[in-house]
This record gives structure tokens, sequence and C-alpha cells, in this order.
């Protein structure tokens, strides 16, 4: 099948993307298009207008600044994957990237777009979720701030304005003491996750937990935040049973469907396990616990 007719606009400032957002009626954003090229060839999109945005130029960093890491619009998800800065300061960014579809996808598919999307089996929803990060989109009225958690609605439904562009996903800059991490489960390489969790740990000078926060990917109608998990692992010594406890809550509070792949109580059983794993290797790189989590 190929795609129904279109107009294509190729902007060149985020202030013509807007313009064209709010002056033509029936439109899509393509930034990587790893989403929407297929969607347009199976015509489960038959926009009249697509506006291409990769000729608008300052879109593709990836940097650190004011406090915040900043991902620009146009930054692909191997840029996440080869940064150095990633690696050795965002551990749930440097293990989401590499299990992001195949290398081809990874290429040319933006982290902006993922978050855009927001397909309850993306990865990246529960990694920014985790870090209580933020999305920034320019609108008509000039720039507005988004909270992740306020940010998703539904599957492939978001708080995003129709005319409105997402310019840049941020999370704050890690503080002393703080780890992260992410697992996922999936049936072969390239798939979707079946179930994921993005673990955030922030420790005192006493080595408890000040900060704690679980991101769970596609076990529920958007990626969501475990928050009795959460709550738990407040105040608390990182250890084995304290994050057992937590991989518990965490699964109660999952809400799977069951598929091909699993039913739901073994969807559950897997939250439980990431949940555990993930927590454990937070607790690692934020420098206090030497021994991983194993299940």
């Amino acid at each position: 099948m190929k795609p129904a007719q279109f107009e294509t606009h190729e902007p060149n400032t985020v202030e013509e993307a807007v313009s064209l957002l709010e002056s033509l009626d029936d439109r899509a954003i393509l930034a990587g298009g790893q989403s929407m090229v297929p969607m347009l060839r199976f015509r489960l999109a038959v926009p009249e207008t697509v506006i291409d945005i990769n000729a608008i130029d300052g879109l593709d960093y990836l940097e650190e600044d004011d406090g915040w890491l900043r991902i620009g619009a146009l930054a692909r998800h191997a840029d996440v994957e080869e940064s150095d800065l990633i690696d050795e300061q965002y551990g749930s960014f440097a293990d989401t990237a590499p299990l992001v579809a195949d290398p081809q996808i990874r290429n040319r598919g933006t982290v902006a777009g993922a978050i855009a999307q927001a397909d309850p089996k993306g990865d990246w929803g529960s990694v920014l979720l985790a870090h209580e990060g933020e999305i920034v989109a320019q609108g008509p009225d000039g720039e507005r701030v988004i909270p992740a958690e306020d940010f998703f609605l539904l599957p492939y439904d978001t708080t995003l304005d129709e005319n409105e562009l997402i310019t840049e996903i941020r999370v704050p800059t890690p503080a002393p003491r703080e780890g992260s991490a992410y697992h996922k489960l999936k049936r072969k390489v390239g798939d979707y996750a079946m179930a994921g969790s993005a673990a955030r740990l922030v420790l005192d000078e006493d080595g408890r937990i000040e900060t704690a926060d679980v991101g769970l990917t596609a076990v529920d109608i958007t990626n969501v935040r475990a928050t009795d998990a959460e709550d738990h692992l407040e105040g608390e010594r990182p250890g084995s049973e304290v994050f057992k406890r937590a991989g518990e809550l965490a699964a109660e509070q999952s809400n799977p469907e069951s598929d091909e792949h699993g039913d739901a109580g073994y969807k559950e059983r897997m939250v439980n396990v990431l949940t555990q794993r993930a927590l454990g290797d937070a607790a690692e790189r934020a420098g206090l616990v030497k021994r991983r989590v194993s299940q």
C-alpha cells in the first residue's frame, strides 16, 4: 500500500513551523519519521499536509545547560547512545538508547518524536517520568513547559496543543549521590517492550533514599509512575529487601493486558523483577551500594 497524496512543507525556523500548524487544518509533523512513515504507508494517517522540520537548524543538540540535560527536537536516539556525557552521568538514558528498536531506526528516529508519539510501549516516556522531566513546546502564544507527569493522557494522546511543536525534552542534571537505570523485557531485538521499568534514586549523606522515582513501560494505558513503590522507598536504606517490596508494589500498581506475548499475571511478575533490577543498578550507580540485585 502507498500513502495517500499529501503536500509537504519544510520550514526553516520554529516560528515558521508553528505558523504552518496554526494556518493548516489537516497536518502532521515529520521529524525522524520512524512512526509517521509507516502510518502514512498503511494509511493509518492520511494528513493533507506533512510539515518536515528537519530543515530547522539548531534543534539537534544534546547538552547540559543551566541545571538541565537538554535534548533538542531533532536529536536522534543514536546521538544519546553515542554520547560520552550520557554514558558517564545518565544511567537510565544510556541503558535505554541501545534498546530502542534497531540501528536503522535509532539513526533516524528522535527522542522528542518518540515522546510525542506517546506509545505506552515506548521506552523514553518512562525514563522521562523517572527523571521528573519536562517537555518544552512552542506555540502561537509562545513557549510552554509541560511536566512529564502531566503530558501523557491516553495511548497516542497528550496534552500538547494541536498548534504546538515540541522543541526540547529536558531533565534536571544529576544531584550528588544520584543514580538511574532502565530494564526492559522484549521478545526479540527490535521489539517494543513487553514490560519495562526506569528507576532513579537520590541518596542523602547518610545513605538513605532521599528521592525515588519509578516509571513503568507497557503495563498501563500510558507510561506511568509507580507511586506506591516510590513512597515505600523514600527514607529507607537501599537493599534487596527494600527493593523486593518496591518491586511488589510496582507490580500491584501496574495494569497490564494479556496478549499473544504473555498474560497479565506474567507481565506483573516481570514488572516486579525489572523494577528490582533497575533499583539495584540505580543504587549502585549512586555510589553507595556495590552489589546489584539479581533475580
